[in-house]
């Protein structure tokens, strides 16, 4: 009987929640271990030993212990020989640079609103606000994907590959968020074909569940 893979993460971040897409999406069968990172879950002894960077997710297949939620994604897909992974070089090359793109601009852009606004609240920290920069910087960065997303129908190419996935975890708290999206047409028309997707509306209801779940949990505190 063959092992399932272990995937350590928070399922309220943004990096952990690619990993609930991608594991849905090839159906693949995990272990998940949550790691309560308002809870200080990160900095155990056992955990860093995973990771000492202290960060999540981290997957552990076998001998495979695997940091930075774009190479778990691509290992992933690769592994299953899932078409998330393209099999083309060229095709290949065209997720990689989204992948690149979203870790070295796209996170720092879209980052703020769902953490500010509906992690953060979670692990009953206080809301706070969105500044004047981070508004701007939001929409920079959703003008650049619009742009991308009214020449192709997904954000690498014509079909839905990780880098569709990497991009699309930032924007799965959009409405809890109230992030501004109303005048990103071509990017509200790919989400709905994402939300189409049974993997991607399953992942959703995962998240809706967590965040009942958290409430409860802090209610009772």
């Amino acid at each position: 009987m063959t092992t399932p893979i272990t995937l350590h993460l928070n399922p309220l971040t943004v990096n952990s929640i690619k990993m609930l897409l991608i594991c849905n999406a090839l159906e693949i069968d995990v272990d998940y271990k949550h790691i309560r990172l308002h809870k200080g879950d990160q900095r155990t002894h056992e955990f860093l030993k995973l990771n000492p960077d202290a960060k999540v997710p981290v997957l552990v297949d076998g001998d495979l212990t695997l940091t930075e939620s774009n190479a778990i994604l691509q290992y992933l897909a690769a592994k299953h020989h899932s078409p998330f992974w393209p099999s083309s070089v060229a095709e290949q090359a065209k997720v990689l640079k989204v992948l690149f793109w979203q870790s070295n601009y796209f996170n720092s852009a879209l980052g703020p609103y769902a953490h500010r606004r509906v992690v953060m609240p979670q692990w009953g920290f206080d809301k706070r606000d969105i500044t004047d920069e981070m508004e701007q910087d939001f929409h920079k960065a959703l003008t650049a994907l619009e742009n991308i997303l009214e020449q192709n129908p997904a954000v690498a190419g014509d079909n839905f590959t990780i880098a569709d996935i990497s991009v699309a975890s930032f924007l799965i708290f959009a409405e809890e968020a109230g992030m501004p999206l109303n005048n990103y047409i071509a990017t509200l028309d790919w989400l709905a074909r994402l939300k189409d997707q049974p993997w991607f509306s399953h992942t959703q209801r995962q998240l809706k569940n967590v965040l009942l779940t958290e409430t409860k949990e802090l209610e009772t505190v």
